[in-house]
């Protein structure tokens, strides 16, 4: 039986556009939340600093070279940028802002600062950390997804117990995004991307979901 989620989503990337979608967004009562990071030195800084590095491991500047040689989206907030925000708004459909300027980042941040529902997050340490980093705060009310999890999946075996999203929920996704490994990609509109976005938006809604229903049998 093929369980995939047929997913949509909406788009928006200008400072008015993003605006006028978190309005949106303000008197929704649960949304699942992820984010996109890149790393923020490019390619061929990183390749730069590796070939230096390389040639000399005792330059000078070895531990800046090493940071960016080994820059990514997943390095430590201060030196990466947030490139999506998804919300999932239901089991088929997300909301991405796609935000290439620190100035939109920050925009959702804010945004989510002050967000009263209940934000879904699959694996809160990374996204939240990032809030933190930038904003110094928490959302007000959210859930771990991953947490909840931890705490139903018990084995001594740990390949028996894996919580990660698509461990869970791959059943839900279309079988080419099991090989999916663009998580940089250089156009950010890319459609495909988007639409692996918006399924990870979409799978946490859904997960929760099943979660809740699970508690309350």
């Amino acid at each position: 039986m093929n369980n995939c989620i047929d997913v949509y989503y909406s788009l928006y990337a200008s400072t008015y556009a993003i605006n006028q979608g978190l309005k949106s967004l303000d008197a929704v009562d649960l949304l699942s939340f992820d984010v996109e990071t890149a790393g923020l030195y490019t390619p061929a800084q990183r390749k730069h600093a590796l070939q230096l590095l390389s040639l000399d491991t005792q330059i000078a500047d070895h531990k800046l070279a090493s940071v960016v040689a080994n820059n990514s989206g997943l390095s430590f907030p201060s030196v990466t940028e947030t490139t999506h925000f998804i919300f999932g708004t239901g089991i088929d459909h997300s909301v991405i802002f796609v935000t290439d300027t620190h100035q939109k980042e920050m925009q959702v941040w804010r945004w989510l600062c002050n967000f009263k529902g209940l934000l879904v997050i699959h694996n809160a340490l990374f996204d939240l950390k990032i809030m933190y980093v930038r904003t110094g705060q928490l959302p007000q009310n959210y859930e771990d997804t991953q947490l909840l999890l931890k705490s139903l999946i018990n084995n001594a075996d740990t390949w028996k117990a894996k919580v990660g999203l698509k461990d869970v929920m791959g059943e839900y996704y279309a079988p080419e995004w099991a090989l999916y490994d663009k998580y940089e990609p250089d156009n950010l509109k890319d459609e495909k991307f988007l639409n692996y976005a918006a399924t990870d938006g979409a799978a946490t809604y859904y997960l929760y979901q099943n979660l809740l229903e699970h508690l309350n049998d």
